[in-house]
């Protein structure tokens, strides 16, 4: 794994970025509509604040924004961290108190999520491995 320490010249070393769903919060019922009624993955929540008081954290979703409220919501009931709505288009990093909940992949020293496949400069592997991950054979068929 890629060691990115925390730089004062590097916006992205001061920040770790963490998938919502199936990362922080349980969906065990499916989607419903985009409700959030899950309670945290077991040891999400400690996690959390042990990033936290590591590096800026910021909350990715690829809920669409009018879900983003409820997101930082449940993360404030759940956590008891503050939490901010991203609203600036231009955001490219995040370096702040408070959880940041935002759509965009910004730069980060790492990413947490549930559904990522790590890239290790192998793109015959990881090819491979992405077949897999959407269910299909490692090898593609040969036209």
């Amino acid at each position: 794994m890629t060691v990115v320490p925390l730089d004062p010249a590097s916006p992205a070393s001061h920040a770790v970025g963490i998938d919502f769903d199936q990362t922080l919060v349980a969906h065990d019922d499916g989607w419903q509509d985009g409700r959030i009624y899950g309670k945290p993955v077991p040891g999400a929540i400690e996690s959390l604040h042990a990033l936290k008081r590591l590096r800026s954290v910021f909350i990715m979703t690829a809920r669409p924004r009018r879900f983003h409220a409820a997101v930082a919501g449940w993360l404030r009931e759940h956590s008891g961290l503050e939490t901010l709505v991203d609203e600036d288009p231009e955001r490219a990093y995040w370096q702040g108190d408070c959880l940041l909940v935002t759509n965009k992949k910004l730069g980060a020293a790492v990413y947490i999520d549930d559904r990522a496949l790590r890239f290790t400069g192998d793109w015959t592997a990881t090819l491979a491995q992405a077949h897999h991950a959407i269910g299909l054979p490692a090898t593609p068929a040969r036209t």
